[in-house]
């Protein structure tokens, strides 16, 4: 299952993209402005990281990226012809057609990463991922709490709450030393 992303926010970032960067092929803004005006073109634009050799791609880059200016893979062939992409378009509305942009910043950009299709697989690997990173810092925040509860009970002189912490803290060491065990592996 793919997110949905409307053809407004792809026009948008599309303007957004013209308006901020200069391309290194000329051509390819006449292309980006053609799609711009072309309600239905949108609607089947997807935006990816990953070039579709088997499928529609078009590659556009700003003079920022070390990337070619501009290339369009078709039926498993590659052309540097923005003619050939527009042609394309033009004689085949319906089809899908996928986006890759290279300019300066675009790790970091949020506006073009929501824009981005990604797999399921790659999601849920990134779910699992967090889940993992979010256990162990969940083990490493109990950890500081009861350090200070031992530092508060040492204060007190409570020798009862503080062999009860101490069993807690290793405890707590053991299951970090699992983790990290894990992280390994």
């Amino acid at each position: 299952m793919k997110k949905f992303v409307s053809a407004s926010e792809k026009g948008q970032f599309i303007k957004w993209f013209l308006d901020q960067h200069r391309l290194k092929h000329k051509e390819a803004r006449m292309l980006l402005e053609y799609i711009l005006k072309r309600h239905h073109l949108l609607e089947n634009i997807s935006f990816t990281e990953k070039i579709q050799i088997k499928e529609k791609t078009i590659v556009i880059s700003s003079i920022n990226s070390d990337e070619p200016g501009f290339v369009y893979y078709y039926n498993q062939r590659k052309t540097e012809d923005v003619s050939k992409a527009l042609g394309d378009l033009m004689a085949n509305p319906t089809d899908k057609v996928y986006l890759v942009f290279n300019f300066f910043g675009k790790v970091h950009n949020q506006r073009y990463a929501q824009l981005i299709e990604t797999p399921i697989e790659d999601k849920f690997k990134r779910y699992k991922q967090f889940q993992k990173y979010s256990s162990e810092a969940d083990i490493i925040i109990e950890m500081i709490s009861v350090r200070k509860q031992i530092d508060d009970a040492l204060d007190q002189r409570n020798e009862h709450l503080f062999k009860e912490l101490v069993i807690r803290m290793k405890e707590l060491e053991q299951e970090q030393a699992r983790f990290q065990k894990q992280n390994e592996a």
